[in-house]
């Protein structure tokens, strides 16, 4: 049965406004049904009004007395069936007919640890200028049950904040402020679930019987890589975690509307040293390496307000790529990158893994919460020893990482490049899964990274296991799409594009891409350059699609495309990198740089018609689609949008014949045609009758790298064609 609240409040109403969203996030098994102010301009009425929760407004000065103004507060609360009060900045005395109409049943909250700093005149900034005024060092906020005497009764909970030198009652003020906004209804839910028991004897907090469950109640999140957090920390808070989490992640999670508790609120001390020191503190340590299952430990941890943590999920700070782009690995900058807190929190998990999950791959978000949502809030056992030797395996080889950087002498400031190709390549790769089969379900396989991270550039959301195949073809569509900073969509089949669009929406960009080749994209794989909106996902919905790959997903979208089991959501950030490309040949390899140029210097118009301006804006685009489609490649295109793609033929005249074959098509199923159709190819046309097959199709422009001993043959067909021809002096096969 939910517990109904009244709130007083005179003021703003920010512990109101608190409480009012731990009601809706559950944390509090109650619901605040009225809101009392003797203040007509009170910011909490409008919380209030805003958050659909009936308001009263009642003066002293309209009673003959304040035991009768008491009396009607108490009538009024009543009437709405009201089980506990809460006082949050109510600027009254209350006096005896309210209090034993509710007798240890209302709350208040103070800006100071009672008995200390209290009594009348004791509110807002007259408390924290008393408190520096009087040389304290530490000062918190206290939850109490009230009586008739101002600031006294049975205190339910205290939290500490720190005092510092350069403190104001303003930077005193607010870190007091975000304490009482967590304590205050931590304190309300104890109330709720009927742990709190007081009388004129005192007060008893009652265990709860949910302490005992071995669920997961209580999450750590602290990463550097943000990849796939906010999902994985809504997905916690659905199952009723608690999210506790530090400065930059809790940050993220803030702004994408995800309640966490902040770490100084479980520690009473700020980060300090500029960050340098956040979570070494033995609230944090105690709470993550207490046996649960050791009385002496629980009822240590319990003397000393530990609450236990049974989820961390950490990743360290970017050692590796701050030293690849700075000259030494001495430098501030380089060393500023090793992680002290992060590898300690994955240490202590690790070894407490009986009682405690450890994650430091956002690869592992979604597997966790999967069984999670199927075990009701558990991990077994097998699944911590796994997490554990993967978070050891993690921090050795970070601290490996950095042993080998200062290995030996410091290099010279003017020391030269390494070279690009070595005489020896040392290949260091790290195994993430394995994968359920290769290209073939005879052949099996697995997906490796470079180096000792052990962690891929994407996260998985939702949906089937990723296979060897949708591996490949999520990446070429991430290397295309990433071609655009306008709002663009990439559609792979069998490593090549079926459709390539860009709009001024990601809607339009999509449409664009699908109207293609509806045919293939049917069991496609998608990738946006934008966070993919539910208008999408509608579309979606009702279509089959293998793999989606975004930088991110707007929570309506996100939730419609998990109404599809087998679709794989893949999140994905960063843009392709400059690493070496390796392909293997059996007992040889190849290893090349990736093509990551679109345009050379070189554009050149070597027909005597001149391309227009719309000619020009979709031969740019067709150029930039044609790099990515399977050699011999020819595309089709508009203006933003390709409309016919020839890939993989063995001569550069079937190519064209087959992206006249979708073009035909396209227009057959009602395909708009473009404002300018253009022709690209990958590579020279070594003869003129590629440039007569197309001049077949309606074309009016063609880019091509140009280079052949045919040139001028094939140039002068684009002029008996009065076609505009562009030579890039850049080729772009894909093999």
């Amino acid at each position: 049965m939910m517990t109904k609240i009244a709130v007083f409040a005179s003021g703003e109403g920010t512990n109101l406004q608190a409480l009012i969203d731990a009601c809706r996030q559950n944390r509090i098994r109650g619901e605040i049904v009225l809101v009392v102010s003797n203040n007509d301009d009170a910011g909490a009425l409008r919380r209030a009004q805003r958050a659909g929760i009936a308001t009263l407004v009642s003066h002293p000065k309209d009673f003959q007395t304040p035991e009768e103004y008491n009396a009607h507060l108490a009538h009024e609360c009543k009437q709405r069936g009201v089980d506990l009060i809460c006082l949050a900045g109510f600027m009254l005395l209350v006096k005896e007919p309210l209090l034993k109409a509710f007798p240890w049943r209302i709350m208040n909250i103070h800006p100071a640890l009672l008995p200390a700093f209290g009594g009348k005149g004791m509110y807002g900034r007259h408390v924290h200028e008393a408190v520096l005024k009087s040389g304290v060092r530490v000062s918190g906020c206290t939850v109490h049950f009230i009586d008739a005497v101002y600031d006294h009764g049975w205190a339910v909970i205290q939290a500490t904040v720190p005092v510092l030198p350069s403190d104001t009652p303003e930077t005193l003020a607010a870190r007091v402020r975000a304490q009482e906004h967590w304590v205050y209804p931590k304190a309300v839910g104890l109330y709720c679930e009927g742990r709190l028991k007081a009388d004129d004897r005192g007060i008893t907090i009652l265990p709860s019987h949910k302490d005992k469950s071995p669920r997961i109640k209580r999450a750590l999140l602290s990463v550097s890589d943000k990849t796939g957090i906010v999902e994985f920390a809504r997905g916690l808070v659905e199952m009723g975690v608690e999210i506790v989490s530090t400065s930059g992640t809790a940050k993220v999670l803030q702004e994408a509307g995800i309640a966490i508790r902040s770490l100084d609120s479980v520690t009473g001390f700020p980060e300090i040293l500029a960050g340098r020191v956040k979570t070494l503190h033995p609230n944090i340590h105690g709470a993550i390496l207490l046996r649960r299952k050791d009385p002496a430990q629980a009822r240590e941890a319990e003397l000393f307000g530990i609450e236990p943590i049974d989820l961390v999920a950490v990743n360290l700070y970017p050692f590796a790529q701050t030293l690849a782009k700075s000259s030494s690995p001495y430098s501030l900058d380089v060393i500023e990158q090793i992680d002290i807190g992060g590898v300690a929190l994955i240490r202590a998990a690790a070894k407490n893994f009986e009682d405690v999950a450890v994650l430091v791959q956002p690869s592992d978000y979604a597997k966790t919460l999967k069984e999670m949502e199927t075990a009701q809030g558990q991990l077994t056992l097998e699944t911590r020893r796994k997490l554990a030797l993967s978070a050891f395996q993690h921090t050795a080889s970070y601290d490996s990482m950095i042993s080998q950087s200062w290995g030996g002498d410091p290099p010279a400031p003017a020391a030269e490049p390494a070279e690009k190709f070595p005489e020896q390549l040392t290949v260091k790769l790290s195994k993430v899964q394995d994968l359920r089969y290769g290209e073939n379900p005879h052949q099996k396989a697995a997906l490796y990274v470079w180096g000792s991270t052990g962690e891929p550039k994407f996260s998985q959301l939702h949906g089937k296991e990723l296979s060897y195949n949708n591996l490949l073809d999520a990446s070429g569509t991430w290397d295309a799409v990433n071609e655009f900073q306008v709002p663009a969509c990439v559609i792979f089949k069998h490593v090549t594009p079926s459709g390539i669009g860009t709009g001024a929406t990601l809607l339009e960009a999509f449409e664009r891409a699908w109207a293609c080749d509806p045919l293939s994209a049917f069991g496609g794989v998608l990738s946006f350059n934008k966070p993919m909106g539910r208008d999408i996902a509608e579309l979606l919905s009702k279509r089959f699609v293998e793999v989606i790959v975004a930088p991110g997903y707007e929570p309506e979208a996100l939730e419609l495309m998990k109404k599809k089991p087998n679709v794989r959501l893949l999140v994905r950030h960063d843009p392709p990198g400059n690493t070496l490309m390796l392909r293997s040949l059996g007992e040889e390899v190849l290893a090349t740089e990736p093509d990551r140029l679109t345009f050379g210097p070189d554009w050149k118009v070597a027909t005597r018609r001149q391309p227009s301006k719309a000619e020009e804006d979709a031969l740019r685009f067709a150029w930039i689609a044609c790099k990515h489609v399977k050699s011999n490649a020819i595309v089709l295109a508009g203006p933003g949008a390709t409309v016919g793609i020839g890939a993989g033929q063995m001569s550069r005249v079937d190519s064209v014949h087959m992206a006249g074959v979708k073009y035909k098509e396209y227009l057959r199923v009602g395909g708009p045609a473009p404002s300018a159709l253009v022709l690209a190819s990958d590579a020279f046309f070594p003869f003129r009758d590629g440039i007569d097959a197309a001049a077949t199709l309606g074309i009016s422009a063609i880019i091509q790298p140009g280079g052949s001993i045919k040139d001028a043959e094939v140039i002068a067909a684009a002029d008996e064609h009065n076609l505009a021809m562009v030579l890039t002096g850049m080729r772009h096969f894909r093999h």
